[in-house]
């Protein structure tokens, strides 16, 4: 009864721990989308983004 005890607590924490390693382990899914070089917005800032931006 004794080692029945002690091995579903370890079952338990195990499974507890595997299920908290996978919470912090995953990525999230958003990608920022890519410049469209085509619109207005990046034809008014082009000195911004050519260069000036960047610290």
């Amino acid at each position: 009864m004794k080692l029945l005890i002690t091995l579903l607590i370890s079952t338990l924490t195990l499974f507890i721990y595997v299920k908290r390693s996978y919470k912090y382990a995953t990525i999230p899914d958003t990608v920022e989308p890519p410049i469209d070089y085509e619109s207005d917005k990046y034809k008014e800032n082009e000195v911004w983004f050519s260069g000036i931006g960047r610290c």
